[in-house]
């Protein structure tokens, strides 16, 4: 059985949150199970959604708090393997899924009808981005978060040599939470139809499952399957929760790439989960507007990220994000 929060529907004015002009409502469409949008764009839900997690504080920009801090630095050990703390009691472990670096060629990016094309081939002169597939394990409170699960070593994902090289198996994860349900990040979750985290209590918004269960593709089957193999340890639930998710996690919208793509704020931290905001880092720092083939709402995907990136530059968070060159992870500064 999957444990489902309850889906709430918030009937309240968003300036009790955050004072914005324009701003009315928040819902969640049950029909189709996307937010729904009431005189509300991305950004707008974006907005909400770091209300929701960060308290009133998230309409002071000044990022004093965080500037207060020494940025983390990371530590490599070994290759597709490092490790940054995050404060006192977090610690970051990045873990490449791919044995080496990989790149996406410049046609990814090309858009609708190629329309971006002289635009992409301009700013990516090499005719490819780096964007390898990252998971990343948070430990808090002696407790093991990991955040998505790769493609899976059916399909070349090594995710779990790289757990072991930290020490860990996969019973030894405690709590599994899912940006969204592409396959290069649900993927590492069977083994055939087997469970392979076989402790893990798993986290997924519900309006991403809930769309995928629709679709009749190798992913959306993909995605049913995964969650009738972890059967009761399955929680969907609402990204108005801010209470659903365990060690203070706090969800937050960011729609566009799926319709239930998240991104997440490890409570008392700097650690920014940013999922699949990014595909192709260096290109796409130079015009965010460039989006993947991937994004299945390319317009909201480009707000999501522009909303994002420059929150994280306010308050100089640290960004782990799934398709981030490098070791996934960068700190974004003004």
């Amino acid at each position: 059985m999957v444990h489902h929060q309850c889906h709430l529907t918030i009937e309240k004015q968003i300036d009790l949150f955050c004072p914005a002009p324009g701003l009315h409502y928040l819902c969640i469409d049950r029909t189709n199970h996307t937010i729904r949008n009431m005189k509300l764009n991305t950004l707008s839900i974006a907005t909400l959604a770091i209300t929701l997690a960060f308290g009133s504080t998230a309409c002071n920009n000044s990022g004093n708090e965080q500037q207060e801090k020494p940025l983390p630095v990371a530590t490599a050990i070994c290759e597709g393997v490092s490790q940054l703390e995050i404060d006192s009691v977090t610690t970051l472990f990045t873990l490449r899924d791919n044995a080496k670096p990989t790149t996406q060629p410049n046609r990814l990016f090309y858009g609708k009808d190629n329309k971006d094309s002289a635009k992409v081939e301009q700013l990516s002169p090499g005719g490819t981005v780096p964007s390898s597939i990252h998971a990343f394990l948070v430990k808090k409170d002696n407790k093991l978060a990991l955040f998505d699960t790769g493609v899976g070593s059916e399909k070349g994902g090594t995710l779990l040599a790289r757990l072991d090289s930290v020490g860990y198996a996969p019973e030894n994860i405690d709590y599994l939470i899912l940006t969204h349900m592409h396959g290069d990040h649900i993927g590492g979750m069977l083994r055939g139809d087997s469970a392979v985290f076989t402790r893990a209590e798993i986290y997924i918004p519900q309006i991403e499952y809930q769309y995928w269960a629709t679709q009749s593709s190798a992913n959306g089957q993909l995605a049913t399957k995964t969650v009738e193999a972890y059967g009761e340890r399955v929680h969907l639930f609402s990204l108005t929760d801010t209470t659903a998710l365990p060690l203070g996690i706090r969800a937050m919208a960011a729609v566009g790439h799926t319709p239930g793509h998240t991104t997440y704020r490890v409570s008392g931290t700097r650690l920014l989960i940013a999922g699949d905001l990014m595909h192709g880092y260096d290109l796409q720092k130079q015009d965010m507007n460039i989006s993947p083939s991937y994004d299945i709402n390319p317009e909201q995907a480009a707000e999501s990220r522009k909303f994002y990136f420059q929150f994280a530059r306010n308050k100089h968070m640290v960004i782990a994000g799934m398709h981030l060159p490098g070791n996934g992870v960068l700190i974004e500064t003004e």
